[in-house]
């Protein structure tokens, strides 16, 4: 199915009544997502996400024990400025998801990654001394990407 007959989809479904509560809920959360990214520092904002909102109380979900353990130290702080944002959080919960951006899918998309003008050099110095083999052509192709990028 194209994006757009699910837009289509999405768009006819938002308008029937049984499910506006729904889509309503959905953009209160991504507009508290996004206002959460701007909130927290960015170091953090890109190791969790909001889980759900429910009368009040805000579930954040942490990739991982040391970024909920960061994110508990600055819980009266992020409650603070939330409410100051307009939204009606009353309780912040903070939850350990492991391997949520594997459930959730690549929401929030990587840079791709460069390789700097010494790493290049060094590379190309190993793929001259090496003899043919399968390391020297993934050595090349990489190479090779990394030029077309530049």
């Amino acid at each position: 199915m194209t994006a757009r007959k699910i837009d289509f989809y999405l768009g006819t479904l938002r308008l029937t009544p049984e499910h506006q509560r729904l889509f309503n809920h959905v953009e209160k959360l991504t507009e508290m997502q996004r206002a959460f990214k701007k909130i927290v520092l960015p170091n953090l904002g890109k190791h969790c996400a909001l889980g759900g909102f429910s009368e009040g109380s805000l579930t954040i979900c942490a990739d991982n024990g040391a970024i909920a353990a960061k994110l508990r130290h600055m819980l009266p702080s992020l409650l603070l400025k939330l409410q100051a944002a307009g939204y009606e959080v009353t309780a912040i919960r903070i939850a350990v998801q492991a391997n949520y951006r594997d459930i959730r899918g690549n929401d929030f998309p990587d840079r791709k990654r460069q390789i700097d003008k010494g790493g290049i050099k060094s590379l190309n110095v190993l793929a001259a001394g090496l003899g043919d083999s399968p390391l020297k052509t993934a050595v090349e192709s990489l190479l090779e990407k990394q030029e077309r990028r530049l």
